[in-house]
Formats: C-alpha cells, sequence, structure tokens
C-alpha cells in the first residue's frame, strides 16, 4: 500500500497491485487508493486446481504471521517463503557474508523440492506475508466469487465512512 501512495500519482499508466492482497479487503483498498487491478498470488496456492504438493499447502494453512522470511535481500534477490531448515541455514550463510555462488548451490532446486515433491523443511515453500487468513483449500471458482463479493461490498459501502 506504501508502494501505491508513492507511485500513483507519478505515473500515468496501468498501476497492478500486488503483495499483501489475499480478500476483498486488499483488493478493495488497493481499488480505491487508485490502482487498475491486483495481482493475488499466494491466495491461488490453497486453490483445489493448484498443484502445489499438499504438504507445502499444509504448511502454508498451519503457518501465522510471524512464519515467512525473505531470504536474499542483501544481495538484491529477495524470495519470501516459510522459515525452516533451508532459510535458516541460508540466512545465516547470507550474514556471515558467504559468496553469492556458495548461496545460489544451496537454493537450487528447493523450490522444486517443496513445490513438487513435499519436502517443507528444506525445501523453499514460497509464499508472502498474508498467511492468517489462508486457512483453507478451496476451488478456484470459490475464492473468486468470496473475494470479488467482499471487495464489491466493501466498495458500495465506501461513500458511507464517516469521520469520527
Amino acid at each position: 500500500m506504501a508502494l501505491l501512495t508513492n507511485v500513483i500519482p507519478e505515473v500515468n499508466l496501468p498501476v497492478v497491485a500486488a503483495g499483501g492482497i489475499v480478500d476483498g479487503r486488499g483488493i478493495a483498498a488497493a481499488l480505491l487508493m487508485g490502482a487498475d487491478g491486483v495481482q493475488m498470488g499466494s491466495r491461488f496456492l490453497l486453490t483445489e486446481e493448484c498443484g502445489l504438493h499438499p504438504n507445502a499447502k499444509a504448511r502454508i494453512i498451519q503457518a501465522v504471521d510471524t512464519d515467512s522470511v525473505a531470504t536474499g535481500v542483501s544481495r538484491g534477490h529477495g524470495v519470501r517463503g516459510l522459515k525452516n531448515a533451508f532459510t535458516d541455514k541460508y540466512l545465516t550463510l547470507e550474514a556471515s557474508g558467504a559468496p553469492q555462488a556458495e548461496l545460489d548451490q544451496l537454493a537450487t532446486g528447493t523450490s522444486r523440492l517443496a513445490a513438487v515433491e513435499g519436502d517443507v523443511e528444506n525445501g523453499l515453500v514460497q509464499v508472502g506475508q498474508s498467511l492468517i487468513p489462508l486457512r483453507e483449500i478451496r476451488p478456484v471458482r470459490e475464492v473468486l466469487e468470496t473475494v470479488m463479493t467482499e471487495a464489491r461490498r466493501l466498495l458500495t459501502q465506501a461513500p458511507e465512512i464517516v469521520k469520527r
């Protein structure tokens, strides 16, 4: 949301908001701020149609807001995922100043390891920070209907917001 505040007044092109949007509240907020659309990633990991390994889906469902971490930030290659043995090792090496080649070697294949093979301790379960609302696996159709109904309801109520 902070980026929207900075970007929207400065550009004359469509802006798509992303990051932390998992429900109709996030969609409504982004649209009210002037975004032309939204991109939702993490929410669709927990759909029946998503091929993410069931172990990774289960870890996301169990996660709370403090269970994610960004690796690679100090090197300009930030990737967010759930804390586990892999992220602990990576972050320790990153903080110690390990060469990029060593970090790359450690990280290579970890997305596949979690997403396809189901190893959620040694692989990286890539997911954003908005974890609390992600509690169930549903069909994409239901997810879309739910978030759009909530967004429309909130946008309809927006003119009724009064200053207290």
